[in-house]
């Protein structure tokens, strides 16, 4: 029988931070600290992004995140090489120096401010860890409940070895500080326990933390700080139709660029740990960016890729956050978004991409290594460094001609869309041209007549000044679209192409918009939706509307008052000197018309009507009817 051999006597708790033995200047507040971990680790996932740094400054290559809401724990667990005793003793010896002084590693963490974020999560804090080439496990047990008691605040750093702890310990104990699926998982492929790993097992998580850590939004914004691996089939993607997507790929797997760790992410109670893949934002799904619409760049110090939209905004609803202007990454780490580059204080911010075209453009900044002009907040201080000026300067030669060329774009777009597209699609909207027309109407007849009697009026008045001529069924525009599946053009200037496009028809959005960066060049392509009959209600009746095509000289507007059928001549060269909704100039014109006795009463009566005093020239409402009628007739002689 063999001797039983006599179990080693555990070792004592020992002060982790010893009576100094020479001067240390340890004297900051306790209470700075918290400040400081605070602002830069504001949020659970900000403090948990500490952790994940950490170890991938160690060279591990996953760390698992577990939640157990029963425990009311969060255990962090990687594969790095571990802490050391020595190393323990740095950190703690020198807590809240390590962000200013140069650090010649250049690491993401500064591990001792980070420790501090950790700790704020919950009231007690134990990290295990086994170090390389060592087989004994350390425990640090830290009383964080103490540590951020407000009593301590003005207590010296150095008060903070009465509330910390290391000791050797052994794997059973580690196990029943830890969850059940952890303990599992951790001895299976892809993960099984090497000779070293670091756990940290947060206890008695703050109920307010522990809230928003079980929220499903937690998991997204997660995924927005995390230096995650992008997915081998990832949709956003997918969005990006050209070449260039070769190159932003060349970017995102560039581990100069873009150091990665994977990162699992599970809750106890679910029973499951997934891996946690690089987030995009959620764009709107109808949206794809071609060559054009894209710009990627790889330098010594930079890589970038933006991706734009110039047809609608890149978001799917007004409801969701706008995830646009940039984000800029310290080794694949989010730092900022654009307003990185403002100065701060009113009146003093430096123009990027700014509204309304920041609901246009996306994209990521990224640079090796930051880390030597990165400071505790974005200051003045910052913006006076010479390294944060040359970041800056270099960034905005990058992102200004591109800020000047959406701009020119959104300006060409606001004038096609509110000047051509948005008439045709309001018409017979509450806002649109025919019901403002009726409003308008009311206001300048006499205001003693009762409504049936004004409606008699105005209806006599109508048939009276009813065309005939352009109520030609073989000139609808929606019969004559329908025989046709080529793209029509309507007007073509050195800035913008305006066309009807056949294969938009069924579309949920009546026109699309896109940049021809070689001839620069807007080009509105029209849905042929937008010629289809309209019902509006007008004068208290349902009229039916649809539009036709005629000569220039022939009225916009036909009303037949038996029928209630409205004829609109939208492509009518007279109506140019207008600024307002072609519609509104139609409609006004005809009914100005039946009330008018003189020329003076006319030009009155239509200004009333158009709710307008001044009307000026719409740049891109051409004379558009000329260029459809010939495409018609074209088109009906290759027939």
């Amino acid at each position: 029988m063999n001797k039983t051999n006599k179990s080693k006597k555990p070792c004592p708790p020992q002060p982790l931070i010893p009576e100094p033995k020479e001067e240390l200047n340890v004297d900051v507040k306790v209470g700075i600290l918290h400040t400081i971990a605070d602002a830069i680790y504001a949020t659970p996932a900000g403090k948990i992004r500490e952790a994940v740094a950490n170890a991938r400054d160690k060279d591990a290559t996953w760390i698992i995140i577990l939640v157990d809401q029963t425990r009311k724990s969060v255990c962090l667990f990687d594969n790095g090489p571990g802490i050391t005793r020595k190393r323990f003793q740095e950190i703690f010896e020198s807590i809240g120096y390590g962000m200013l002084k140069h650090d010649p590693e250049k690491k993401l963490s500064y591990f001792g401010l980070g420790l501090m974020s950790i700790f704020q999560l919950g009231n007690k804090v134990k990290i295990f860890t086994r170090p390389q080439g060592e087989k004994e496990i350390h425990l640090l047990e830290v009383d964080t409940q103490a540590i951020f008691n407000k009593k301590n605040e003005d207590k010296s750093i150095s008060s903070l070895k009465k509330s910390i702890f290391l000791k050797e310990t052994d794997e059973p104990t580690r196990r029943a500080c830890t969850p059940p699926l952890l303990n599992d998982v951790i001895t299976k492929p892809p993960f099984k326990v090497l000779s070293s790993f670091t756990e940290i097992v947060i206890e008695d998580v703050k109920s307010e933390d522990l809230d928003i850590i079980y929220k499903d939004e937690f998991v997204e914004e997660l995924r927005k700080v995390l230096p995650l691996r992008i997915q081998e089939d990832e949709p956003f993607l997918k969005r990006i139709t050209g070449k260039k997507i070769k190159e932003i790929r060349n970017i995102l797997e560039n581990n100069e660029f873009c150091k990665t760790i994977d990162v699992f992410f599970g809750i106890q109670e679910e029973d499951k740990i997934e891996q946690l893949w690089k987030y995009f934002p959620g764009f709107r799904s109808d949206l794809t960016f071609p060559d054009d619409n894209v710009y990627v760049g790889i330098g010594q110090e930079f890589a970038y890729y933006i991706i734009h939209s110039v047809a609608v905004d890149l978001h799917r609803s007004q409801d969701v956050e706008k995830e646009s202007g940039f984000w800029i990454r310290n080794q694949n780490f989010l730092v900022k978004s654009a307003d990185f580059l403002e100065r701060p204080g009113p009146g003093r911010r430096i123009k990027t991409i700014d509204l309304p075209l920041r609901a246009w453009i996306f994209g990521e900044i990224f640079h090796k290594d930051m880390n030597a002009f990165l400071t505790v907040s974005r200051n003045e201080y910052l913006f006076e460094k010479d390294e944060f000026t040359n970041f800056r300067d270099k960034l905005i030669n990058i992102v200004s001609p591109l800020n000047q060329e959406l701009r020119n774009i959104w300006e060409k777009r606001k004038n096609i869309v509110e000047g051509l597209v948005e008439p045709f699609s309001k018409l017979t909207e509450p806002e649109g041209a025919i019901k403002r027309t009726e409003s308008r109407l009311r206001d300048i007849v006499r205001k003693d007549l009762g409504e049936q009697d004004f409606k008699k009026q105005m209806f006599e008045r109508l048939r009276q000044s009813r065309n005939k001529r352009i109520e030609n069924e073989d000139s609808r525009v929606d019969l004559i679209l329908s025989q046709n599946k080529d793209p029509i053009t309507l007007g073509e200037d050195k800035n913008a192409v305006v066309k009807i496009d056949p294969a938009l028809k069924g579309k949920i959005q009546d026109y699309q918009i896109t940049w021809d960066a070689e001839k620069k060049k807007v080009i509105t392509s029209i849905s042929p939706d937008l010629f289809e009959p309209k019902d509006a209600v007008f004068l208290g009746e349902t009229f039916r509307v649809v539009f036709v095509v005629q000569k220039e000289e022939d009225p916009g507007v036909s009303i037949d008052v038996d029928s209630r059928i409205i004829y609109i001549n939208p492509f009518n060269q007279e109506m140019l000197q207008y600024s307002v909704s072609i519609f509104d100039v139609y409609i006004a014109l005809l009914i100005a018309n039946a009330l008018s006795r003189n020329k003076d009463e006319l030009v009155k009566n239509v200004l009333a009507l158009l709710g307008a005093s001044s009307p000026v020239t719409t740049r891109y409402i051409t004379p558009l009817g000329d260029d459809l009628r010939r495409t018609i007739e074209l088109a009906r002689a290759g027939a």
